[in-house]
């Protein structure tokens, strides 16, 4: 081999080498500590894994997510005392997104199974929420119980925006790509699919 073609076949191995530990964090990487405390959660907190999904209420794949793939997570795994369901927000898609986390937390703060309860419903509404009171109206609408005057306080308060930059930071941390995100224990899933989450947690479990 000529020293040019010797070249020329060592920087093509270079560049297959770069691409590779590229692809590879994609594809179920083991992420750092996390902490869960204080987000909404569903299933017991002893369970012995622990499903952490990053969402953004706007985002298309999330309702689809939600829809799809939330309802058999659930039932094959949380009611079943196997895994626990913790929520973060992972707003993507502009201010507005930020908004509707906001909304999440507001509701969340005041209780855990209001924001269950509205999760599903506000993304069925996904295409109302673009305007920050629609967002509102339709939160307070799917999220019975909730005191509106305390749920308006929050709102206006820096706390609010606090939480969701943490959310946001610990996705950023675990250098997640998009929405929605999976995380199992300390995995990462390459793909949000049921296949991939069942996969994950049946390793995690005991």
């Amino acid at each position: 081999m000529t020293p040019q073609k010797l070249t020329i076949a060592t920087l093509a191995l270079a560049v297959l080498v770069v691409a590779a530990l590229l692809i590879v964090p994609r594809l179920g990487s083991q992420a750092a500590e996390f902490d869960v405390s204080g987000r909404p959660s569903l299933g017991a907190d002893e369970a012995p894994v622990t499903i952490a999904i990053f969402e953004d209420f706007r985002c298309p794949a999330c309702g689809q997510f939600d829809a799809s793939v939330l309802p058999d997570v659930k039932r094959e795994y949380v009611d079943t005392g196997q895994a626990r369901l913790v929520f973060f927000h992972f707003p993507v898609l502009g201010p507005a997104s930020d908004h509707v986390a906001r909304i999440g937390v507001c509701v969340a703060e005041q209780s855990n199974d209001a924001f269950w309860d509205m999760k599903s419903p506000l993304y069925r509404a996904q295409n109302e929420l673009d305007t920050a009171r629609r967002a509102e109206e339709l939160a307070l609408t799917y999220a019975p119980g909730i005191d509106e005057a305390a749920f308006r306080t929050c709102l206006a308060s820096d706390q609010s925006m606090a939480t969701v930059r943490a959310d946001r930071t610990t996705a950023t941390d675990l250098n997640l790509r998009g929405t929605p995100s999976v995380v199992v224990n300390d995995t990462v899933l390459a793909s949000a699919t049921l296949a991939e989450v069942r996969r994950a947690v049946d390793a995690a479990l005991p």
